[in-house]
């Protein structure tokens, strides 16, 4: 009897050859010797099911399968049928972009299709990072593709940005003009740097804006125009509350920070913009602006010296004027509130002042007398801001008001201010532009609420109430159901 023996492997590259062809690991090896299922069955049944099955369906089946532990080579799978999972993904990119000539790469397509694929991973405590050697969406297209905040400010006409521009330019004063190039000097050369725009009321603080703005988008750079209340907001192009764009909290203290998830869309948003644009910056604490230093310095971290720079090295426009609306300090000192200014911040010490001194309103065209009166009232108004007017004083002094701003024959106040603001209230109500001609201030919420009270009580009509909040609190259901909430 002879025996016969047959040599066995003598290294680990013995083990990896099979038929006389290495693989690159045991596994591999394994697949060919036949040891283990090659994961077809999964592949017909994601091709069988694309014939009738959406791209999210078919990304929800290849979860299941991922999540069942049978499927012994994910990326092998994964390498087969990402095209079929990616179905769909061209056409929602294509409406979240509002660009019907959108397109994309298959390795864009590849990572939309992960990132898709992830987010029901994540939804069941899983990751693709479980499922190793699956690859993982990178950060870029994660940050980048999809991200409406992105779409939103590239959607802007460049050729109608470069006519806006144009005109604006056109119109500038040598002052303006100056100031012009030396923040667009900053932003184009990418050094960083902070400024603050100071002028009074008509100086053109605003036109200023819409010109930065038009400039920079007719390149198809990113600005994003902020303001410290929603009133001044509207008049900005694009522009937004900077509580709300930053997402800065309430209240804002010391040691506070922007709501700002590394995630978030508006992170990819941030690294890409190239100015920062922030009207009426007196009225907010300076804690606001603070925050969103430490914000953009961790955001923009991975730039050279980015955490040393002020605002991560961005430029940032202030703007606004010291003589109007301060922050509010609730029972609040004057200390207080002289203390909470911009101007008492770490900021200030980085902050470039660029002055507008001449009033535009006085260049309109208008007749002599109307200048002459929005001369004479304007020098009223900043005698009394620069603290000029009844000198000498210590800060404190009793201010005359000029007769012809009075309304001095009258036995019920807010009826005779409603009256002379708006004539013949009951016969012009309807008319959508009445309200808008004419606007009455006041002082304290007490007095706001007395005069919409007399002015609904003089209206025809069903009265209705509308709340606006954040969150609804459900603790009481009464009241809840009583009411019909609307939520901005």
């Amino acid at each position: 009897m002879m025996l016969t023996v047959k040599k066995g492997p003598l290294c680990y590259d013995d083990i990896k050859t099979v038929d006389g062809k290495k693989h690159k690991t045991f596994r591999g090896a394994c697949f060919a010797m036949g040891f283990l299922q090659d994961d077809r069955e999964f592949v017909e049944a994601i091709k069988e099911a694309h014939v009738w099955g959406s791209g999210l369906f078919l990304c929800k089946l290849f979860v299941t399968m991922l999540m069942s532990s049978s499927v012994n080579r994910p990326e092998h799978l994964w390498r087969l049928t990402w095209k079929f999972l990616s179905d769909g993904i061209l056409y929602d990119q294509r409406l979240l972009a509002r660009d019907q000539g959108l397109t994309l790469s298959d390795a864009e397509l590849k990572e939309l299709t992960l990132i898709a694929i992830e987010t029901l991973l994540q939804n069941k405590n899983k990751s693709l990072k479980d499922f190793k050697p699956m690859p993982y969406p990178k950060d870029f297209v994660v940050s980048f593709i999809g991200n409406q905040l992105l779409y939103d400010e590239r959607q802007y006409d460049v050729l109608e940005q470069q006519q806006l521009f144009a005109k604006l330019y056109s119109s500038l004063t040598d002052e303006q003009r100056n100031i012009f190039h030396e923040i667009m000097d900053a932003v184009e050369k990418q050094r960083g740097g902070v400024f603050f725009l100071y002028g009074y009321g008509g100086t053109g603080k605003t036109f200023m804006w819409n010109t930065l703005s038009s400039a920079l988008r007719s390149k198809k750079k990113i600005v994003l125009p902020v303001a410290s209340s929603g009133i001044a907001s509207l008049l900005l192009p694009g522009g937004r509350t900077a509580h709300s764009r930053f997402k800065i909290p309430v209240p804002t203290l010391e040691n506070s920070i922007c709501n700002i998830n590394k995630k978030d869309d508006l992170v990819a948003l941030l690294k890409v913009t190239d100015l920062i644009i922030w009207d009426e910056a007196p009225m907010a604490n300076k804690f606001c602006f603070e925050s969103l230093d430490k914000s953009l310095k961790d955001i923009m971290s991975g730039m050279p010296n980015a955490s040393q720079k002020i605002f991560g090295g961005m430029v940032v426009v202030f703007g606004g004027d010291f003589i109007q609306i301060l922050p509010v300090i609730p029972r609040g000192t004057r200390s207080d509130i002289i203390h909470a200014k911009i101007n008492s911040s770490y900021i200030w010490d980085h902050c470039k002042v660029l002055k507008l001194t001449k009033n535009m309103r006085l260049q309109s065209g208008i007749s002599a007398s109307t200048t002459d009166d929005i001369r004479s009232f304007s020098e009223w108004i900043l005698n009394i801001g620069d603290g000029t007017m009844c000198e000498p004083n210590d800060g404190y002094a009793d201010i005359c008001i000029p007769r012809e701003f009075l309304i001095s024959n009258f036995s019920d106040p807010i009826k005779a201010i409603v009256e002379d603001a708006y004539p013949d209230l009951i016969h012009n109500y309807l008319d959508l532009d009445y309200f808008q001609s004419c606007a009455i201030l006041a002082s304290t919420i007490e007095v706001v609420d007395d005069i919409n009270k007399y002015i609904t009580n003089l209206l025809l009509g069903e009265d209705k109430e509308y709340f606006s909040s954040d969150s609804i609190d459900k603790s009481d259901a009464t009241n809840f159901d009583a009411y019909e909430h609307v939520t901005p």
